[in-house]
Formats: C-alpha cells, sequence, structure tokens
C-alpha cells in the first residue's frame, strides 16, 4: 500500500504508486494503464473533494519515457474547476465531483466537462460521490462508466435515489437531452 498526500490528507492507493511533492509537482505512476492510473488518481483525490465539497482537477500526460504523470491537483469549486489550455504532452484531463448535493446531477459528466475534453481532443476522467469513474472518450466521442457506484472513494451523504437512472454511456446528444 502506497499513500497520495493531498494538502493535510492523505489517502491510500493500492493499485499504483502515486507520488506528490508540494511545487507544481507531477505525480507519477508505475503503470502505462492509464484507466487504472485515473482511478486510482481519483481516488485518493476523492476523501479531500468530499469533505471539502469542491472539485479538484489537472491533467494527465505522457513523461518523456512513456510513462503516465499527472499534474498537482487544482482546487475548484463545489460545480466546476478550470484549468489552462492542454499543452501538447497531456493525453486526458481528470476531476472530481466534489460531494452529494441535491442541486446538481453530478453522478454523470456536465455538458461542459464533455465539450471541454472534445474541444481540447484529449480524453477525461471523472469521478462522482457515488464513486462512479467516467472516461470520456475524444475518439469514440462518447462518455462511458469505467466502473459503477463504490468503485473509488464514495460519499457515505450520496442518495442514490436522487440521480435517476444512469445510463453505462451518453453520446452528447444523450446527455444534453438529460439535462433540458
Amino acid at each position: 500500500m502506497t499513500y497520495l498526500k493531498i494538502g493535510t490528507v492523505v489517502a491510500a492507493v493500492g493499485l499504483v504508486t502515486l507520488v506528490s511533492c508540494t511545487e507544481d509537482p507531477p505525480i507519477i505512476a508505475q503503470t502505462d494503464d492509464i484507466d487504472v492510473f485515473a482511478t486510482s488518481l481519483l481516488n485518493g483525490l476523492q476523501p479531500v473533494s468530499i469533505a471539502e465539497s469542491r472539485e479538484y482537477c489537472g491533467y494527465i500526460f505522457e513523461t518523456e519515457t512513456g510513462g503516465l504523470a499527472a499534474t498537482a491537483p487544482s482546487s475548484g469549486r463545489e460545480d466546476f474547476c478550470d484549468l489552462p489550455p492542454p499543452d501538447d504532452n497531456v493525453v486526458a484531463s481528470y476531476h472530481t465531483h466534489g460531494s452529494y448535493s441535491d442541486v446538481y446531477d453530478n453522478e454523470v459528466p456536465s455538458l461542459d466537462d464533455v465539450k471541454g475534453d472534445f474541444d481540447a481532443e484529449i480524453d477525461g476522467y471523472i469521478s462522482t460521490p457515488a464513486g462512479r469513474v467516467w472516461l470520456v472518450d475524444f475518439d469514440a466521442q462518447i462518455a462511458r462508466q469505467l466502473c459503477n457506484e463504490m468503485c473509488v472513494t464514495s460519499d457515505p451523504n450520496d442518495d442514490p435515489d436522487n440521480s435517476g437512472f444512469v445510463p453505462q454511456s451518453f453520446t452528447l446528444e444523450e446527455l444534453a437531452a438529460r439535462f433540458e
């Protein structure tokens, strides 16, 4: 078991070794499986994101040696997290959706989440309060669940009934219809 330190919260991460420093550091993985890396990264961020009711976001990029790394997480607000435009090494974005809220449909990616990744021509990884992990797949032009509820740390206050039916995937048009 290794640990990822985020601010004053230390979260256990079991699938990959993650290392974080304090000055705009990369978080480095001992795996080349981006889905595993992103899921572990998000799992490490979930406790602080839920406790603070705010999103955390960043980028995943390829290192010069062909491995994966992630930028240090930026803290956002309850319903968004801003990032600068990605550079050429970025392969995906990542962000959490914070804690349970009956105001937001935060068990699915937002239209802005999906459009932002599509516009940047990268994939995106999103964790939700119920513990789902979504992949915004640029090549396939869909958002799909990598894993269902409680796959990563979840908010104990989550109300699964509030989200209604959550399908395994969405096209941009299907997601837009959900938010109408």
